[in-house]
């Protein structure tokens, strides 16, 4: 990929981030693209993540490292289906997919024309590719290897991660002799926790992991397949 100008300040703050958050991570200096991985406790095991520094821009995209098979039609719909499921009403970021080659991945874009981007504007972007996945990834793989439908997929997920939160609160309580009505209600503060991570329903945080080389990724606005190979 040729060399192209990009925002020094952005790239800096980023890098200072993930040095300090001990993320394991490389950079291409002539592009501006950092690269690294992260695992996840579920079914969909790592993703891989690019962040794109632009002139007042920056890209983050979390990669998963399965797809939908292109030739498969009945699996590309219901891949499609869940993936505009999952998207409603998210506040921050969406899931995208590749109709040319299956790719399925979660981008986030922050725009910081005249700014700098803050610590917490980059933990932001980056941890919710890594929250998205670990809520969904369950249902990317149902779909892939169970042929389960874009509804039923994300229903799962959001039962399994309903369920997550509920086994927490009650073990969180359950020596808390004290508790009130309002705040033992389980119904009301599970609801809470949803709003709070702006999704559907609650989750768990992904922890960092090795990095990941070679990764390909379409970045720029204009090309065929919606950009340019890094």
């Amino acid at each position: 990929m040729k060399e192209r100008d990009y925002s020094m300040n952005i790239a800096n703050a980023v890098c200072d981030f993930l040095n300090e958050d001990d993320w394991h991570f490389s950079f291409d200096q002539e592009c501006g693209i950092f690269k690294f991985g992260l695992q996840l406790k579920g079914k969909l095991k790592k993703i891989s993540y690019i962040v794109d520094i632009k002139d007042d821009e920056y890209l983050v995209y979390a990669i998963s490292p399965l797809g939908a098979d292109e030739e498969d039609a009945k699996m590309m719909v219901n891949m499609a289906e869940f993936i505009c499921r999952a998207n409603y009403g998210l506040k921050m970021g969406n899931f995208e997919l590749d109709f040319d080659d299956g790719e399925v991945r979660f981008k986030v874009h922050v725009l910081c024309k005249g700014v700098t981007p803050t610590t917490e504007m980059i933990k932001r972007s980056i941890y919710c590719p890594a929250t998205m996945f670990d809520h969904y990834g369950s249902g990317i793989v149902d779909i892939i290897f169970n042929d389960t439908s874009g509804k039923a997929a994300v229903e799962n997920c959001e039962k399994h991660s309903e369920s997550k939160i509920r086994s927490i609160l009650a073990e969180m309580l359950s020596d808390d002799d004290t508790v009130t009505s309002e705040e033992g209600d389980m119904e009301a503060m599970v609801a809470r926790l949803a709003a709070h991570f702006g999704i559907t329903d609650t989750n768990e945080t992904a922890q960092a992991s090795e990095a990941e080389d070679n990764i390909d990724i379409h970045t720029d606005l204009f090309d065929k397949k919606g950009g340019t190979s890094a």
